[in-house]
């Protein structure tokens, strides 16, 4: 019985063990990506595809940057207390600045280091005999002299021809602009600046000749960007030596000068303190209408033809618009003398 029953229970496991079903997974939504998968030709091909397409969309990128920056190339733009506008990228800065003319060495605030190279760039007009224009004006006539460019104009009269060593640069045209890199220490400025510190800039081995530019201009040392149109500055010496060159040129002239007149005239000249409230200008008035006034010989055209002093109709050659100077200590009259201004645009490479 017990066999029996044994052999029942080893039937019926078998037929249980055959009548359990298999399960099969089948992948059917990436079932491509698998099989690519499995083939290592076709997986280079994806591979190689994706890095074209990661390498145009980096292009496409790059493109996309450096058109905005080409209508926004700078990163940072700056103002300096004297109204020049900076505007700097990594590797150079791009400066704007307003020039007035009538300013003798302008501060421009523009800091330059050793070995930095500008490219300048400059427009604009400028007058530097205003009272000519007022002259003018007054005759209803049109003024001899021109308004001028950075370039200046270079004057062939024989009285500018005579004037012209006398400028900030005598080897070119009256009016241009010119630059000069002025140590920090002795920087211009509105708090401390009178006619004493005019040496400070009168270095003409420092002075560059601008114009309307220049280019891949390197600079020798560090300092602050000063400007000027060429002209003459008043200062005591030059006052001095424009006021006897055009004595001696009168004396050369004039054939009926006496030994005795010239030594008086001389005398006078030679020996005018550096105290001009000392100035013997009685002396000089009467000199000059006791024998200058009743000559023939038309004086305006001898020498540097100088103005007249004012309020002094019959002042030339003697009593003229250098001893006003002189004796007012007239020191502005390059500021009341001239008048334009010049756009500046400096591009310096660090």
């Amino acid at each position: 019985m017990e066999k029996e029953e044994a052999k029942n229970t080893a039937d019926n496991n078998s037929s249980t063990n055959q009548e359990t079903p298999k399960v099969e997974v089948l992948i059917v939504r990436h079932k491509q990506l698998f099989e690519t998968l499995k083939n290592p030709r076709m997986m280079w091909r994806v591979l190689i595809s994706l890095f074209f397409i990661i390498v145009v969309l980096f292009a496409g990128l790059v493109f996309v940057v450096l058109s905005i920056k080409s209508f926004y190339p700078y990163n940072a733009i700056q103002t300096n207390l004297y109204g020049a506008t900076i505007m700097k990228t990594e590797d150079k800065e791009v400066i704007y600045w307003l020039f007035n003319t009538a300013e003798l060495w302008a501060n421009s605030g523009i800091e330059v280091h050793e070995n930095d190279e500008l490219t300048i760039r400059a427009s604009g007009a400028s007058f530097t005999a205003i009272h000519h224009l007022v002259d003018h004006a007054e005759r209803n006539s049109l003024p001899s002299d021109k308004w001028v460019d950075t370039d200046g104009q270079n004057k062939t009269e024989h009285r500018d021809v005579l004037r012209a060593k006398y400028r900030i640069n005598n080897r070119c045209e009256e009016g241009k602009l010119l630059m000069q890199i002025v140590p920090p220490e002795n920087q211009k400025n509105s708090t401390e600046w009178s006619k004493n510190n005019i040496s400070l800039f009168d270095n003409k081995q420092n002075i560059e000749v601008i114009g309307k530019g220049r280019e891949k201009l390197k600079i020798k040392h560090d300092g602050i960007l000063h400007f000027a149109v060429n002209d003459i500055v008043l200062t005591d010496s030059t006052i001095k030596e424009m006021y006897e060159e055009n004595l001696d040129s009168i004396i050369e002239v004039s054939s009926q000068h006496t030994d005795s007149i010239k030594e008086k005239i001389m005398k006078l000249v030679r020996n005018i303190p550096s105290d001009t409230t000392h100035l013997d200008l009685a002396s000089l008035k009467k000199l000059n209408n006791d024998y200058f006034a009743t000559k023939s010989i038309d004086y305006s055209q001898i020498g540097l033809r100088l103005g007249k002093y004012p309020g002094e109709e019959n002042g030339y050659p003697l009593v003229n618009e250098l001893i006003y100077y002189k004796k007012e200590t007239y020191y502005d009259a390059w500021f009341m003398d001239n008048v334009g201004s010049f756009l500046i645009v400096i591009e310096r490479k660090k």
